[in-house]
C-alpha cells in the first residue's frame, strides 16, 4: 500500500483524497528498460529538510547544508556515506554501514556475506524510533542484485530478480524488509537524472512524503553513470 484513496462525501457529490505515506529513507535496485543495472537513494523527512547529496570521488555522501543548524554536526547520522562503488560492486545504504559492506567485498566476501556480516555487527540505529539500517548491491560482474535489512526485530537479506523497467525497494518505515512483490513494475528512467527524479516524484514514490534529496548510480555497457538531486522540498 503506497496510499489511501478515500470517498469524501460532500452535499451529492464525491471527492477523492489521496493520502500519502511517510516511508523515510528509501533504499532500491532494479533495471532500466534497456536492461542497465541501477541503485538509488532517496532521503524524505519531516523534521530535517536541510540534507543535501554530493558527490565525493566514487562516493555521495549525504551532508547538512551550509549554513544550517546541522552544517557542524560530524553525526552519522547527519552526514554518512549513502552510494560508494567501483568496478565491480555498487553498495548504497542509508547509514555508516555502506563503506564497510564495500570493504568487505573489495576484500573477497560474497555479497550476501558482506552485508549479514555488516547488518549483524552494527545492529538497527539506535536512536528513539531503532531506524532499520537498509542497503542494496549491485554485482556487475555476476549481473546480480541485492537487497538487505536489519530492524530491531529481523533480519533479511535477499536476492532480487526482476525484469527490464523494474526496481525493487525497500524504506526505513513501512516496509523495511525486502519482498518479492515489493517492486516498482513501471520503472521507466533511462539515466542516473531520470533515476533520481522517478525514485522522487513518479509511480509508487509520488506516493511518498517529504522528499528532501536523491542519488542514483547506473551501469551502461558504456560505463558508469551517478547523479544527485536535491533542495526538493
Amino acid at each position: 500500500m503506497g496510499s489511501l484513496v478515500i470517498d469524501c462525501y460532500v452535499g451529492n457529490h464525491i471527492r477523492l483524497e489521496k493520502i500519502e505515506m511517510y516511508v523515510g529513507r528509501i533504499v532500491g535496485v532494479g533495471r532500466s528498460r534497456q536492461g542497465d543495472l541501477v541503485a538509488a537513494y532517496r532521503v524524505s523527512s519531516r523534521s530535517f529538510p536541510n540534507r543535501s547529496a554530493e558527490k565525493l570521488g566514487n562516493t555521495v555522501q549525504i551532508v547538512a547544508k551550509p549554513g544550517s543548524a546541522d552544517a557542524a554536526s560530524g553525526s552519522p547520522y547527519i552526514v554518512y556515506e549513502c552510494l560508494i562503488w567501483g568496478h565491480r560492486f555498487a553498495v548504497v545504504s542509508n547509514g555508516t554501514h555502506t563503506r564497510p559492506i564495500y570493504e568487505r567485498l573489495k576484500a573477497g566476501n560474497h555479497p550476501r556475506d558482506a552485508i549479514i556480516s555488516v547488518l549483524v555487527g552494527l545492529d538497527r540505529e539506535f536512536d528513539q524510533h531503532d531506524t532499520p539500517r537498509i542497503c542494496g548491491l549491485v554485482d556487475i560482474a555476476e549481473n546480480k542484485l541485492w537487497l538487505g535489512s536489519i530492524t530491531a526485530a529481523s533480519l533479511s537479506i535477499l536476492p532480487i530478480e526482476v525484469p527490464h523497467g523494474q526496481f525493487a525497494y525497500i524504506t526505513t518505515y513501512e516496509f523495511p524488509l525486502p519482498r518479492i512483490e515489493q517492486v516498482d513494475t513501471d520503472f521507466d528512467a533511462a539515466d542516473p537524472k531520470a533515476v533520481c527524479r522517478h525514485i522522487t516524484d513518479a509511480s509508487v514514490f509520488s506516493q511518498f512524503e517529504k522528499p528532501i534529496c536523491a542519488a542514483s548510480w547506473v551501469a551502461s555497457p558504456s560505463g558508469v553513470d551517478v547523479a544527485t538531486l536535491n533542495a526538493t522540498r
